[in-house]
């Protein structure tokens, strides 16, 4: 199943520990990533792209989504992007709420952004879930449908 993820971190050491997660599954097989960027929202509320990936580009769906982030998003890729719990893994469940995503995004945080390909989504939410991670999931066609794209 092609999925579009967003993992929200409390910070950039347990988003390094996620994306360097998700590399390993990609090498292992477990998971296939068409593209990924981690993505940083500061005090001010603008989304920041910290670090694209090597694997490819996002999809337009995942830009979109990033629009979702903030007001204003600053890159060298000039992607446009758009608060609230203690912690970003508050639950083990995968949200697929946009809303709730960006509620949850709040500044301080760090989030990988990313394009895959898993057969059983549960073990990428493990993984994420053992090192602070949030993980928000959605279909291709989900995601098209809830930015009415």
């Amino acid at each position: 199943m092609h999925s579009i993820l967003v993992v929200v971190f409390d910070g950039e050491a347990k988003a390094e520990k996620g994306k360097t997660q998700l590399l390993q599954m990609d090498n292992d097989g477990t998971i296939g990533i068409y593209g990924y960027a981690v993505v940083a929202k500061k005090k001010d509320g603008t989304v920041v792209v910290k670090q694209a990936d090597g694997h490819g580009s996002l999809s337009p769906f995942a830009k979109s989504l990033l629009g979702r982030l903030s007001d204003s998003i600053h890159s060298t890729s000039h992607w446009t992007a758009a608060k609230s719990s203690d912690s970003a893994a508050e639950s083990s469940k995968t949200r697929s709420d946009i809303n709730e995503m960006v509620e949850v995004l709040l500044p301080n945080r760090v989030a990988i952004v990313a394009d895959v390909e898993e057969e059983w989504p549960p073990v990428l939410d493990a993984r994420m879930d053992s090192i602070g991670g949030a993980v928000f999931r959605w279909t291709v066609s989900e995601l098209e449908h809830a930015l009415d794209m």
